[in-house]
């Protein structure tokens, strides 16, 4: 998404864009955290997840990483703090531990595999 908002930018259609990502009802964002996020692409993620905050519309995130983290993926602490003030807001909060999902179906495939 972040990659998909800077070529937007840089085309003049950042508008569009954003737009284009208030469409869903619900719009799912799996494993932030994984790749970090420069000043530009924070400020640009910080824009959709404040616009579909503003127009009430249905977020999902997963993520490995405690809030108190954010400051890892985004540029600056500033915009950390927003972007999960208006993630958290109204919002559902789980918080799952255990082994991966991914780990659990590998282990499956190998016992079947054995049979």
């Amino acid at each position: 998404m972040a990659t998909q908002l800077l070529q937007a930018q840089k085309l003049a259609l950042l508008e569009k864009e954003i737009l284009r990502l208030k469409k869903p009802q619900v719009l799912i964002i799996d494993e932030l955290g994984y790749v970090d996020f420069d000043t530009q692409a924070s400020q640009l993620f910080f824009q959709v997840i404040s616009a579909r905050h503003d127009a009430r519309l249905g977020l999902v995130v997963t993520t490995n990483l405690n809030f108190s983290q954010f400051n890892q993926i985004f540029a600056n602490e500033a915009v950390a703090t927003v972007v999960v003030d208006r993630m958290v807001n109204e919002a559902e909060i789980f918080y799952l531990e255990g082994d991966s999902y991914r780990k659990h179906q590998k282990t499956m495939k190998n016992k079947l595999k054995e049979k």
